[in-house]
């Protein structure tokens, strides 16, 4: 069986909906990582386009740890229209991460800088859909 974010990648889009109108919703990490690493989400709260393939992003990264509320971070960043692709600028503390949607923009390959292990974050929505 495929994995969640596997699952979320293949459904097609409805006639008319393009893959950046997931964009500006929240994106959660699933399953969540082992107990002493911190789940990530990411929140796209608002996009500008800069030029004809760019467009500015900003937004939260939220890492939670268990039940604990999570420590929430404004990001700012860039991302490439054309192929999906983004790197956003953590403020506090400061982190960089680098990423890519998929084709329908579903789901969300993240990786922190520095780090080889990329992490796939689900649209919420389309998460709660599939389980």
């Amino acid at each position: 069986m495929l994995e969640p974010h596997s699952r979320a990648a293949l459904i097609p889009s409805e006639p008319g909906i393009p893959w950046y109108s997931f964009l500006q919703s929240r994106f959660v990490q699933y399953p969540p990582p082992a107990a002493k690493i911190p789940a990530v989400a990411v929140v796209v709260q608002t996009i500008q386009q800069s030029s004809q393939i760019l467009a500015d992003i900003q937004g939260l990264v939220e890492l939670s740890l268990g039940s604990s509320l999570p420590v929430v971070s404004a990001f700012v960043g860039q991302l490439n229209l054309e192929s999906r692709e983004f790197l956003i600028r953590q403020a506090h503390p400061e982190k960089s991460w680098s990423g890519q949607l998929s084709e329908n923009g579903r789901v969300m390959v993240l990786r922190e800088a520095g780090r080889a292990k990329p992490m796939h974050l689900i649209h919420e929505q389309t998460l709660a859909q599939l389980v």
